[in-house]
């Protein structure tokens, strides 16, 4: 589990990791099968132990042994899991009808945000929650969604001033679609004619989809609730209440600047507080970005107020609002800390949290070796290496490049981001020991920590395979897992051991063969090593009785992944259920697996 794919051929993974039965039981295991391995949909009755020499199998594990440990140690079979219908019907309201959206988001997005929004809206109907935090919003489609389909209330906290910019602007143009289609559906059923006037093409279109008869509602009386953009970075100290009277108090002060936006300055470790801020021009570079929806009929409040914004709600009359915290893959430690959160915020009745980014996890009885003065100490290449923070690619099987993409930009600080206050300074995620007044993120639990339980990195970045995806979809990279270990023998050879920058790109889909992902990763890494083709073919040569074992050493490490995931997310529900405070913790799979890896999310209540 603590190897890495990249020393695949430099330190001889198959001979030195795999005993000698594993090694066989891989090799007899025919290929339409072994992709069942890592989502353990793979019948052990299949597994050819008996071409396995007698002696071999009473001196070493084999595989079909090593598969069923690993299986009986799954959530599923552990028990450990509660079903979402269970969940809702001792905390959560009945279901909602709402004004379907579809046709916006990618498919995996679409998904996770269609299950996840109604969850939350249920719960918060459930405790009477009339404000929901979402910490690490990122684009705001779960946002917009609670907002504008369920009519909740949301205050959404992302560090990241682009994506708190870019969501608002995200949900009012949904907002503007939304309304649109009210009018079609009501013309429609008046009998009338809908007016169409030019549309531009687009590749994605909002699609009304019919409701059924049992789910209809008036879309007239639907109403939407209040959406708040605010740009901070969160920490277990921050509180949570104070940052939503600022965060309304600015947006009283918005309603009378008529011209002005709204910024942030450092006022107390980890919360950033909302302020005055005249606009130079038309740019976003603000950290803080308000945004209200008028509220036709908030449902939270009284129904006869219809006059309800942001801007009427008092501050002392937030002493007595519930709070639901909420986060769809919050990144590394925001997971821990959201948590953290709840279990110190009275006014939080309910948590709804999945993660992902386990390898951003900072962990209390390891030191992350990978820290920017490390990495800038060990690179010798000369030229510029932008890509070097990103994920290691046999890890980032299931992310889509842009996301990778937007990863580097977001890696690369200006120097006039340098100067800034640490209120205001992007702090780069990939390196969360430079981070001021974060707490670690595992363990948690006090069984764990007590035994000075550790992961290390390279088993928190296996724990990010998409196992159940690898099953279903097979795996396409193996060019690239191959290519790259190729080229760490090059690199070994060409500049001894002294070499450590591991990072390329997703460079492999690019190249025709390893000679031109060769030349490719050279400049990358910025490095001028003077090699021929015919040198770069004669390595693939000598090594291509490897390329198939690779394959299989890769894909059996991957039979690990939701193991150690399970881990990280049982020492989470652990550290819950040991709060007083807390009244049940609860680990429920969310969403379909293929479609979403990261699917399971850790609820904890509070009593009504």
């Amino acid at each position: 589990m603590k190897c890495h794919m990249v020393d695949y051929l430099t330190a001889n993974h198959w001979e030195t990791l795999l005993p000698k039965g594993i090694q066989q039981g891989l090799l007899n295991l025919p290929r339409e099968k072994l992709y069942l391995m890592p989502s353990g949909a793979l019948d052990l009755e299949d597994i050819a132990d008996n071409k396995i020499d007698e002696e071999l199998c009473l001196s070493s594990v084999n595989l079909s042994t090593l598969l069923s440990i690993i299986r009986k140690h799954s959530l599923h079979s552990l028990g450990v899991t509660t079903s979402m219908p269970q969940v809702l019907d001792l905390h959560g309201s009945c279901k909602i009808p709402v004004l379907p959206m579809t046709g916006i988001m990618s498919e995996k997005k679409s998904h996770e945000v269609e299950v996840m929004s109604e969850v939350i809206a249920r719960l918060a109907k459930g405790f009477d929650a009339n404000w929901i935090m979402d910490l690490g919003s990122g684009k705001g489609y779960l946002s917009s969604s609670l907002v504008l389909q369920y009519g909740l209330n949301v205050l959404a906290m992302d560090s990241s001033p682009v994506n708190t910019t870019s969501a608002l602007t995200r949900n009012t143009k949904l907002e503007k679609r939304l309304e649109k289609m009210k009018t079609a559906e009501k013309y429609q059923k008046e009998g009338k004619l809908i007016k169409r006037g030019k549309r531009k093409k687009s590749k994605k279109v909002l699609i009304h989809k019919p409701v059924s008869s049992d789910d209809s509602i008036d879309q007239n009386e639907h109403v939407h609730g209040s959406y708040i953009g605010l740009t901070a970075f969160i920490t277990e100290d921050t509180d949570l209440l104070e940052i939503l009277k600022e965060s309304l108090a600015a947006s009283r002060k918005q309603d009378a600047m008529n011209g002005k936006v709204l910024d942030t300055v450092d006022n107390h470790e980890g919360v950033l507080n909302v302020v005055q801020n005249d606009r130079k021009d038309n740019s976003t570079s603000s950290e803080c970005e308000m945004g209200k929806i008028d509220v036709l009929n908030n449902p939270l409040e009284p129904k006869g107020d219809k006059e309800t914004s942001l801007g009427n709600q008092s501050s002392h009359s937030l002493d007595e609002h519930r709070l639901g915290l909420v986060g769809l893959h919050t990144c590394g430690n925001l997971a821990a800390s959201s948590i953290r959160l709840f279990i110190s915020n009275s006014k939080v009745k309910f948590m709804c949290n999945v993660g992902c980014c386990y390898h951003l996890i900072e962990e209390e009885f390891y030191e992350n070796p990978f820290s920017t003065k490390k990495m800038q100490d060990t690179d010798v290449g000369n030229g510029d290496n932008p890509n070097r923070k990103l994920l290691e690619e046999d890890q980032a099987e299931g992310e889509s490049p842009s996301k990778n993409k937007s990863r580097a930009e977001e890696a690369q600080v200006s120097e006039s981001q340098q100067e800034h206050t640490p209120a205001t300074v992007s702090f780069d995620p990939l390196h969360p020991s430079e981070i001021p007044n974060l707490s670690v993120g595992f363990p948690l639990s006090s069984f764990l920590r007590e035994k000075k339980f550790a992961l290390e990195r390279n088993t928190r970045m296996l724990s990010c395979q998409p196992a159940d995806r690898l099953t279903e979809q097979s795996y396409n990279g193996l060019n690239s897992l191959y290519w790259r270990a190729l080229l760490q023998v090059l690199l070994k050879e060409k500049l001894g051991d002294k070499f450590n920058a591991s990072q390329v790109g997703r460079i492999a889909s690019k190249c025709k063969d390893f000679a031109e992902y060769s030349r490719k990763a050279f400049e990358k890494l910025g490095l001028n090593i003077e090699v021929t083709d015919e040198a770069l073919y004669d390595y693939e040569r000598n090594y291509a009785n490897n390329r198939e074992k690779i394959e299989r050493f890769f894909l059996l490490r991957s039979t690990l992944a939701p193991l150690i995931e399970g881990l990280i997310l049982l020492d989470r529900l652990a550290f819950l259920s040991e709060q007083e405070n807390i009244k049940a913790a609860y680990l429920v799979q969310l969403f379909n697996p293929v479609t979403s890896p990261r699917c399971h999310a850790v609820i904890g209540v509070r009593s009504k």
